[in-house]
């Protein structure tokens, strides 16, 4: 028999919106989204009716009681990710919850202890490993095809200074965890090791959020990174990962599409088109880690081995580190 994930979605923000839509394209017997919850309860009875969704509950207390529920999709505010997963999974649920997982080290290494305790599923969403281009990526670089690799080098800048979380320092946005992290799994999928060492700078807004960062990693064996972001503008956002046979590049490296060996060998995967429209860049390839979600359950697995839960608490040591260095206050080093 097929086995159908009852999904609980917490969270009503446009990536509920965006995740639900390329949930669509998914197939039905596998994926059924069983209730969705928020702390305004108009809003989550407005997603609810547009995604065909029977319940909508206020607040997150009833959605983790919901007998019906499997797994949830926590989609909060940053700073709430720890608190709701939490929830979710002392109540026997399994979880996808989105990236930062926790907001230090502490919180993250807390949930996958958690998790395993409970024999639960939980899978930070890394969105950008479960994407076509990353296999290739990966099955490129196994086969000596960039000889041996010495440097990635990748730019991230988007004007996002004026939306909320990244206003009010304790709502935990920022440079590093809305897109430094997204850099640092890629590094991390190249190289399949942490950094030796680490250096950053930056600049912080008058509310103490950091609002760019430039950062040196060392690795064993020669091995660089660059990795340089910027929430007030826009930026090249791409990864280059050079090697002694050549460099590959990668647009749009946190969702990509295409794969760019060399000039003339450029390969690339067409996303489905939704039912409604998208807020955000290549959103349909949410369903890629939703199908990941389904695949690990379906095998038994409680962690899916292309996003570990070690290197999600690797990451949150990385992004303390990196705080830290900018002189972001607060975070739980």
């Amino acid at each position: 028999m097929t086995l159908t994930l009852n999904w609980g979605i917490a969270g009503v923000g446009m990536i509920s919106h965006d995740f639900l839509t390329a949930m669509s394209n998914l197939p039905s017997d596998q994926h059924k989204v069983v209730a969705i919850a928020g702390k305004d309860l108009s809003r989550a009875h407005r997603l609810a009716m547009l995604h065909n969704i029977n319940t909508a509950y206020e607040g997150y207390e009833t959605l983790a009681n919901d007998s019906s529920i499997d797994i949830v999709f926590v989609s909060v505010m940053n700073l709430q990710h720890y608190d709701v997963a939490k929830l979710m999974l002392e109540n026997g649920k399994h979880v996808l919850c989105e990236k930062p997982m926790g907001m230090t080290y502490k919180q993250t290494k807390s949930l996958a202890d958690l998790a395993r305790e409970k024999k639960l599923f939980l899978l930070e969403g890394m969105w950008s490993r479960f994407f076509p281009a990353y296999d290739a990526l990966d099955k490129h670089i196994a086969s000596g095809g960039l000889g041996d690799v010495y440097h990635v080098n990748i730019q991230f800048g988007v004007e996002i200074n004026d939306i909320e979380r990244n206003l009010m320092k304790d709502l935990g946005g920022g440079a590093v965890m809305d897109l430094g992290l997204y850099m640092l799994q890629l590094v991390q999928f190249v190289y399949k090791e942490p950094p030796t060492d680490i250096m950053c700078t930056g600049h912080l807004s008058k509310a103490g959020v950091d609002e760019s960062l430039s950062c040196a990693l060392k690795y064993k064996g020669g091995r660089t990174a660059t990795i340089s972001a910027h929430t007030r503008a826009t930026m090249t956002n791409r990864a280059e990962i050079t090697g002694t046979k050549g460099t590959i590049a990668l647009e749009y490296f946190w969702c990509p599409t295409t794969l760019q060996i060399s000039a003339a060998n450029n390969t690339e995967w067409t996303l489905p088109k939704g039912k409604y429209s998208y807020h955000f860049h290549n959103s349909a390839g949410l369903s890629y880690q939703i199908q990941e979600c389904w695949d690990c359950l379906a095998k038994g697995l409680l962690e899916s081995p292309k996003m570990s839960l070690d290197e999600s608490i690797l990451f949150s040591k990385l992004t303390d580190t990196m705080r830290a260095q900018l002189g972001v206050l607060d975070v739980g080093l």
